[in-house]
Formats: C-alpha cells, sequence, structure tokens
C-alpha cells in the first residue's frame, strides 16, 4: 500500500512538473501587442506591406544581413562571403556549411535558386528587387553565381530584404511551389504560406488570422543556436488605451508604437520601460499629376500651394509630441543626399498666391483617401483631420474618405486615388529603396499616382549606377530638388517609433527595417 502511495505521489508530482513546465513555456512565449491588419500575405515572394518584414526575418534567413548595431555594415547571413566581378555584373555566394532547414532539409545553393527564380516569375508586388537578375546559378552545393543585367552597386544591399529570404525549395514545392516562368498562375503555395514557414530561421510560422494573431514557434535546430524565447505571438490591436492596459496588467510583454499621448503614464509605470526607435519611414501625402483624374491637382502650382498648405510643425511638435523630422523628399534624412533645409514649409500666403495664379482663387473641392491604420503612432484619422484644416486655411474644401488598410492598398496600387497619405517603410537600407519606388511610372508609389518625371527618373537611374559616394550624393541632391519642383510626394514626417515593454524583456533593440529581431531578445 506504501509503496503504491509513493508511486502515486510520484505520478501526481510528475503531472504538476509537467503543468508547470507547460506554464513556464507559456511565460516564455513573447507577446507583442500592434496593428496588424496591413498583412495581405506571408509569402515572401508576394508580401509587400509591413509586418510581413518582422514575420519573415523571425521566420527565414537572407545571404546577407545589415544589423542593428551597424546600419552601414553588410555582414554574412546564409553566405559568409561573396565576390564581385570587376565589371560589377557577376556576384558569387558562398554559402555557410551545414545549413538546415526548420523541416531538417540541408541548405543548399539549389534552394537559393529555386527562391529568387520563383520571386521573379511570381511576378509579385516584390518581384522588381530582382528585376536587375538575368541568372541565378548552382555552381555547386555551396556556391551561387547570379548575373546581373546592369551595374548595381546596391546589389549586395537588397540581397538583405527580406523578400530575397531562401525557401526549404523542397518543402514549399510539396505545398504548391514552383519557379517555372508562369508560376504567376501556376504557383499555388500562397494559402499554405500565409501559415507555414519554409524557412531556415529561429522561428518557424504556425498560424496567421486576419485581424487577430500571428504565431510562431522556436526554431529548435536553428543553425546559429536555438532563440531564447520559446515563441512569439504577434497581437492584433487597434485602441492604445487598451493596447496599455494589457501591457500594464502583464497579459503583453511589448506594447509597439505607443500613441505619444500615452508616453507619461508608460514613464510614471515602474514595471515598464521603454525604447525610441529612429525609423527610415516616411509617411507622405501623394497628389496625383495625372490627367486622367482631371482635377486641378495636374497643375503642378496646384500641388506646390497644398505643399505649403501644411501645418508641418503643428503635425510634429503636436500630433507626434516632438518624435519626429521631416526631409525635403521621398529620401529620409540619414540617407545619402537628402538635405532637410531645402523642405518645404508652411507659408499659408504663398499656398493662396499659388492657387490664383493656377486659376483657382477660391480653392476647390478634393477627397483625402487614407486607411484605418496609424501613421507614426497616430490614428490616420486624426492626421487627415489636421490635414484637412490646414487645406481649409487656403480654400481646399476636403472630405477625407478612409478605408481597412487592405482596401486601401488595392485601390491604391490599382491607380483609383488622387489624393491620399500613406506611409513607406524601408525593405533595405540604400538610397534605391526610395528612389527605385517613387521615381517610374512602372513601378511603386509612382506607378500608384501615375508619376511620368523624365527629370526625376533620370537621376534616379543615374543614381542607382553610380558607385562614387560624392559623385552620388550630387546626384540625389538633383533628384530631391526634381522631387521638389513636382510636388507629387510631399513627406510630412519621418517617425521616431515609441516601444513600451516589462522590464523583464532583454535584448530589444530596434531595427529600421524589421523592427525587432526576437532572436536576439529573452525574458527573465
Amino acid at each position: 500500500m506504501k509503496r503504491r502511495l509513493i508511486l502515486f505521489s510520484i505520478l501526481v508530482i510528475g503531472a504538476m512538473l509537467m503543468s508547470m513546465g507547460a506554464a513556464l513555456a507559456q511565460d516564455n512565449t513573447l507577446i507583442v501587442t500592434m496593428n496588424i491588419d496591413d498583412i495581405i500575405t506571408l509569402d515572401p515572394a508576394r508580401s509587400y506591406e509591413t509586418t510581413n518584414l518582422m514575420v519573415q526575418h523571425a521566420t527565414y534567413d537572407t545571404l546577407l544581413e545589415i544589423r542593428a548595431d551597424d546600419l552601414n555594415k553588410i555582414v554574412p547571413g546564409l553566405a559568409d562571403s561573396y565576390t564581385v566581378s570587376d565589371d560589377g555584373l557577376v556576384y558569387t555566394f558562398n554559402l555557410h556549411k551545414d545549413v538546415k532547414f526548420a523541416s531538417g532539409n540541408p541548405l543548399t545553393a539549389a534552394d537559393v535558386v529555386f527562391s529568387w527564380t520563383r520571386l521573379k516569375n511570381i511576378k509579385g508586388n516584390p518581384a522588381f528587387y530582382v528585376d536587375q537578375v538575368t541568372s541565378i546559378e548552382a555552381v555547386d552545393d555551396l556556391t551561387v553565381k547570379v548575373t546581373l543585367s546592369v551595374k548595381t552597386p546596391a546589389f549586395a544591399t537588397i540581397v538583405t530584404a527580406p523578400a530575397l529570404s531562401v525557401l526549404d525549395s523542397k518543402l514549399a514545392k510539396e505545398h504548391g511551389a514552383t519557379d517555372a516562368a508562369d508560376a504567376d498562375t501556376t504557383d499555388t503555395a500562397n494559402d499554405w504560406l500565409s501559415q507555414n514557414s519554409a524557412g531556415s530561421g529561429p522561428f518557424v510560422l504556425t498560424g496567421w488570422s486576419a485581424l487577430t494573431e500571428v504565431t510562431m514557434v522556436r526554431n529548435d535546430n536553428y543553425w546559429r543556436g536555438p532563440a531564447q524565447l520559446a515563441g512569439v505571438k504577434l497581437d492584433h490591436g487597434t485602441d492604445a488605451t487598451s493596447k496599455l492596459q494589457l501591457l500594464e496588467k502583464g497579459d503583453v510583454d511589448i506594447y509597439e508604437d505607443v500613441d505619444k499621448d500615452l508616453t507619461d503614464q508608460v514613464k510614471a509605470n515602474a514595471d515598464l520601460k521603454t525604447a525610441i526607435g529612429q525609423t527610415l519611414n516616411l509617411t507622405y501625402l501623394a497628389i496625383s499629376p495625372s490627367e486622367k483624374f482631371d482635377l486641378p491637382l495636374k497643375d503642378a502650382k496646384v500641388r506646390q500651394a497644398i505643399a505649403q498648405s501644411i501645418d508641418y510643425d503643428g503635425i510634429i511638435n503636436g500630433l507626434l509630441l516632438g518624435y519626429g523630422d521631416r526631409p525635403a523628399a521621398m529620401l529620409p534624412i540619414g540617407i545619402i543626399g537628402s538635405d532637410p533645409t531645402k523642405r518645404y514649409e508652411h507659408n499659408v500666403d504663398a499656398a493662396k498666391k499659388l492657387l490664383a495664379d493656377a486659376g483657382y482663387p477660391d480653392g476647390f473641392e478634393l477627397t483625402l483617401s487614407t486607411s484605418t491604420s496609424t501613421s507614426g503612432g497616430i490614428p490616420n484619422e486624426t492626421l487627415a483631420a489636421k490635414i484637412q484644416s490646414d487645406l481649409a486655411e487656403v480654400g481646399i474644401k476636403v472630405t477625407i474618405k478612409q478605408t481597412p488598410n487592405t482596401d486601401f492598398l488595392t485601390s491604391y496600387r490599382a491607380q483609383e486615388l488622387p489624393f491620399l497619405f500613406a506611409t513607406w517603410t524601408p525593405d533595405y537600407l540604400d538610397a534605391t529603396m526610395w528612389s527605385d519606388y517613387f521615381s517610374f511610372p512602372d513601378s511603386g508609389p509612382a506607378k500608384r499616382v501615375l508619376l511620368d518625371s523624365k527629370a526625376i527618373a533620370d537621376f534616379a537611374t543615374q543614381g542607382a549606377a553610380e558607385s562614387d559616394p560624392a559623385k552620388r550624393a550630387e546626384i540625389y541632391a538633383q533628384y530631391q530638388q526634381a522631387h521638389l519642383d513636382e510636388a507629387v510626394f510631399i513627406p510630412l514626417f519621418q517617425p521616431q517609433q515609441l516601444y513600451a515593454m516589462r522590464s523583464n524583456v532583454d535584448g530589444f533593440r530596434f531595427h529600421p527595417v524589421y523592427f525587432m529581431d526576437f532572436y536576439e531578445i529573452s525574458k527573465s
């Protein structure tokens, strides 16, 4: 009988320990409350929003990386090293040995060829990252040779973009992925890759529920060693006060992009700490110059008038509470060629004169489109109301149209919105991250608003091809001026991002592309 009691006690204690272990594992899952309404897909070859960058950095690896401790330095990722031919057209990458995907499959050069060829042939939003790639060849299992059509000094930086993540080709193919020339019509892996990952990263995607959550668990076989966190959950939330309450109660660990009005409340709580990230994001006003919309906006004087109507200091100091700055054009402060001293300033009299010169002394009516999300921590409805009020001062009567983020992006990409504001977030850290997409009539936001400026396009092309830093800076200064003349894209602000977290969260470091590196974070 005594022996049975001892055995029973052991079983009970064992069950208790198992239960405690499960609780500890749950405690070691990092929960982040944030707005994830921008997610449309988590397939690296198709996604082109913002939250996906964070998820893909956690679940996949790229050949090269730029880390938060030195944003000017390219370091090894899956590639230990690389070389560039004398003519700048051939890049040869030497892969790290013995890397395995989370599935257990070995990573080889064939997986790189598959991933980048698929990205190109899917023809999705991020496909233009490899537009200049003419061939990708697996020289052997650990060597990849990439040939470009034109000299592209920024290519090594482009390689760090999450869109160029390396997929487990065997696993992806089992779920409908293909790199065939007709992949844009025959690849059926999107649904699976939006709920699962096929990468070698420190975490594995286990699910995404729109407007609810993204869940990831630790990849215990990660080639750099397992992460300290057991998992990560991105918990969707839009109400600033509710998110702070969850953080204060300990139901979440990090509140991303804190509403600036709550800063004092966060700092007064001894159980919380804050971190500020200087972003390279640009929240911008887009004004289509196209005849298609038959609006006064087609006149450059009208667009310049709008640019001088905005009370930028009121936005940055009043709404952002000083957590931001403003460049002159779509080159953020800190990027080559950006000179904030050239920017438009608030000048109501000058704006009214420009409108009168253009034939609109009494102003006109206009619809401002935006999403129901936030920009730099400011609710978009608040920012829209500020723009509406500023333009009313010069006689422009603005009607605000807000739609869910996915609907807004769909309309924007379909070239249906002549007047809007949105935010651009970089995928890699080179001037071409902005000049490639705000310059040409066939790509990026420039395509969306039907911008077709020879001067802007020419300077963007020259800047992308120039490897001499001094000459490149001069070209991008001219590029900035061409944008100021056209006044199609007007930066409203370059925000700082405020994070609040529980005091036991360690290792947080802001990155302007993927924001958080969950591999470096732990909970004490």
